[in-house]
């Protein structure tokens, strides 16, 4: 299967005015959607397949690509790697293109459940999540940002000894293969080379990205590496990228090594249904699973004689726990499971949360928007060099972190700033991140108190959504610190860098909660819970605790509470997010937890 691009006609069909048609944005998507819908990522099938494999790991995401690449470089042990999405699409290399892919047929396309303390506006939010192989890293922004210190160090003392921050450290550094001279020399014992994930800053320098950097140099924060000794200031972010284009774990650390290790077997459209578990040994020896491609489900079973991880994501980790009988035994009961083992699998739910509100009118010195040719001959530049507008991700490279009044220590950020170009179409559509007349603070909430949780679909379990209660802004300290977080950035239009580049905050009250003051709580509260915004990234519910932790669902070393030869390894095990981005967490978590699994297999050579 191909990638199907958005359907533009349903865009224009919802439009304020049929004119929007024909704007330069809409007929530039149609070109890039000609251009790449037919490029069909070369499909790998895998033949004379084992009876048995060593090890099963169910999801191609930032964690099942890497650990996929470790486990084979043993070259006795067969693995197996499964993704219930497609290969990659070449569309999703171009950094600019990143909102395109979201709500397409290369994303689960999750839906929040509506809840009375946000998402009021929608049925839901949307919650972007890879349904390709590299998982949700094929869809992100690319941030590379770790979190701080004090986050790992806090996991490490809640009782997970192996993760605290100068555990993980070395992971993070055997990861990384960081290609920006000024980074290392500056940041000496924080970043590594060599490693399989590229991570460097976008060559292309949005001028107005530049600009808001100034501002908060203004206002008093420090231009610093926040990966490194400090985090509490701005920067042009490093990425996960490698000259020009997106590199997510599957480009990284997969295709390196696919045709030359015989013992890596990948099946993609292969959506994992069930983990089999021995119920009178408690013990996971295969998972089932359907063949999704060429538009048939042919169900087919794979056996295991070491281990199954389980490594889906946030939201898909506990489904299929859930659906093996893994979970809350009340929930499970009501649909019929067989109980194996009674845990709060889906407990725990945290994001990032942001919300769609603070908008900055440009002048014309400063919009980005160009003619359709301009454009074009942009995209040529790219496809030919890899350089110009389309290799960059517009204004949002610049990413800063500030504390509030609230924050617990001095040192860690509480809040986080990113900003985001839009076109005239509208909020929600799809569009290329370089050309903008419009720029969108998106304040974020790094230390929330709130937590949700996610529940199998009662419909349909096994195919249908996972029921999500996110919980956003459920704990009313949140709504406090979102508060301030606003007031902080707000401070950026007191700059002379806002001043004089002629950026205006639009002060006009947005729906649906213009029948209240601008710029007052009550109306930053109204459209914080209405137009609600998830920063990708969701963590917890399968959290990692100590045996006496009753929200735990694994242990330090990831394996499964009453289930032998079953780990989960990817975000969901997170106990707390971190305060960065987690897609270089999620990375160093699969290469502590290969060393966990190395250590438990002693017959792997040191």
């Amino acid at each position: 299967m191909s990638w199907i691009p958005p359907n533009l006609a349903e865009l224009c069909a919802t439009s304020s005015t049929a004119s929007n048609c024909q704007t330069s944005a809409i007929i530039f998507l149609k070109l890039i959607f000609h251009t790449f819908i037919s490029s069909k990522p070369k499909v790998y099938l895998p033949k004379n397949l084992p009876e048995k494999y060593d090890f099963i790991i169910v999801g191609a995401g930032s964690a099942g690509c890497v650990l996929a690449n470790r486990l084979t470089k043993w070259k006795p042990w067969n693995v197996l790697l499964l993704e219930a999405g497609i290969e990659t699409p070449n569309i999703t290399e171009v950094p600019a293109f990143f909102s395109l892919t979201q709500n397409t047929n290369v994303d689960w396309n999750f839906q929040t459940q509506p809840e009375n303390t946000s998402c009021l506006a929608t049925k839901g939010c949307n919650i972007p999540s890879g349904k390709v192989m590299g998982g949700t890293a094929e869809l992100n922004g690319m941030l590379y940002a770790r979190g701080n210190a004090e986050d790992y160090d806090d996991w490490g003392k809640s009782g997970n000894p192996g993760w605290s921050y100068k555990d993980v450290l070395p992971y993070f550094k055997k990861s990384e293969d960081n290609r920006d001279k000024e980074i290392l020399q500056n940041n000496p014992g924080y970043h590594g080379t060599g490693g399989y994930q590229s991570v460097e800053r976008f060559s292309y320098k949005d001028i107005n990205a530049q600009n808001i950097l100034k501002a908060w140099q203004e206002l008093g924060y420090k231009v610093l590496d926040v990966n490194g000794k400090e985090q509490l200031g701005a920067m042009i972010s490093q990425a996960t990228v490698k000259d020009g284009q997106r590199q997510s774990t599957n480009t990284a650390y997969i295709r390196p090594i696919r045709y030359k290790r015989p013992n890596l077997f990948i099946e993609t459209e292969a959506y994992v249904t069930k983990i089999i578990i021995d119920s009178a040994t408690k013990t996971a020896i295969g998972v089932e699973y359907t063949s999704t491609a060429n538009n048939l489900k042919t169900k087919k079973v794979a056996h295991v004689k070491k281990e199954v991880i389980v490594s889906a994501g946030t939201i898909n980790s506990p489904k299929l726990l859930m659906l093996s009988g893994i979970g809350p035994s009340q929930d499970l009961q009501k649909l019929g499971i067989e109980i194996i083992k009674n845990l709060p699998v889906g407990k725990n739910f945290q994001d990032h949360v942001s919300f769609k509100g603070i908008h900055i009118r440009l002048s014309n010195k400063t919009i980005t928007t160009k003619p359709y040719e301009q454009k074009k001959a942009d995209l040529n530049e790219y496809l030919r060099k890899h350089s110009g507008p389309l290799s960059s991700t517009g204004t949002s490279i610049v990413n800063s972190f500030v504390r509030t009044k609230y924050a617990g220590s001095k040192d860690a950020p509480d809040a986080n700033f990113l900003f985001s170009g839009l076109d005239s179409i509208n909020l929600n559509s799809p569009r290329v991140e370089s050309y903008y007349n419009t720029i969108l603070m998106l304040p974020i909430l790094l230390t929330p108190k709130s937590r949700g949780f996610i529940k199998l679909n009662n419909e349909d379990p096994v195919w249908g959504q996972p029921l999500i209660y996110p919980g956003y802004f459920k704990d009313n300290s949140d709504v406090n610190r979102m508060l301030e977080i606003i007031q902080i950035g707000l401070n950026l239009f007191n700059t002379k860098s806002f001043e004089k580049n002629e950026y205006t905050l639009i002060n006009s009250a947005q729906t649906p909660c213009n029948h209240l003051t601008f710029n007052t709580d009550a109306y930053w509260i109204c459209l914080m819970r209405n137009n609600t915004a998830s920063m990708y990234n969701q963590v917890g519910t399968c959290k990692m605790g100590p045996k006496g932790d009753p929200e735990a669902v694994v242990n330090p070393r990831l394996k499964v509470y009453g289930v032998e030869r079953l780990r989960v390894i990817d975000a969901s095990i997170m106990p707390h997010v971190p305060r960065g981005c987690i897609n270089a967490p999620t990375i160093m978590i699969a290469e502590n937890a290969f060393d966990m699994i190395m250590a438990d297999w002693a017959e792997y050579p040191d």
